[in-house]
């Protein structure tokens, strides 16, 4: 085996599998998620089903997004480009800047970003305790590894940003630019 492989292997065995997302997230009501984004042919936008973001976040305004969720992720996919926003986001921008964004302002993108898929984990399967090899008890096990959600929620698959989303918005005539942005750290 070259060196090169050698390191790759070293390397690619050394990581988690799951990462913990500082990312535009929502309270919905239970825990604080990751915002519902999907991606179709260069559209970011955000998905009311098999979630209650509409309700939580769109119905009433000013509600800003919070940044750090109580979940960790793991990736699922490569990079993909991002080419515009969908109406839904924008709709979720218009609640939250609702004091102060001019009527009929365009929401545009300034700096276009990469998002990359990811799925959170259960949240009532993530256990901080990992000194144990093998567990017995009366109650159903937990794990990282049990796949969350269902088909409603798309098995809790959103995206997240590897590189920052810029937006413009006017406000009191002047534009304003808002940043997107996720970090991920290994947990």
């Amino acid at each position: 085996m070259t060196s090169t492989l050698r390191a790759y292997a070293q390397i690619k065995e050394g990581l988690t599998k799951f990462l913990k997302p500082e990312s535009p997230s929502y309270d919905n009501g239970t825990n604080v998620v990751l915002f519902p984004f999907t991606y179709n042919n260069g559209v970011l936008d955000i998905t009311y089903d098999g979630n209650n973001f509409e309700s939580q976040m769109v119905d009433i305004s000013e509600n800003a997004p919070r940044s750090e969720t109580d979940t960790i992720v793991r990736i699922l996919g490569g990079p993909r480009l991002v080419n515009s926003l969908g109406e839904n986001f924008k709709e979720y921008i218009r609640a939250w800047r609702a004091a102060t964004i001019d009527a009929g302002s365009p929401i545009n993108i300034y700096i276009a970003p990469q998002v990359l898929r990811v799925q959170q984990a259960d949240i009532s399967n993530i256990t901080a305790n990992s000194n144990e090899s093998f567990v017995v008890g009366t109650s159903p096990p937990v794990s990282d590894d049990y796949i969350a959600g269902s088909t409603a929620t798309q098995y809790d698959t959103t995206y997240v940003f590897k590189t920052p989303l810029t937006f413009t918005i006017v406000e009191g005539g002047v534009t304003t630019y808002i940043t997107f942005r996720t970090v991920l750290d290994q947990e």
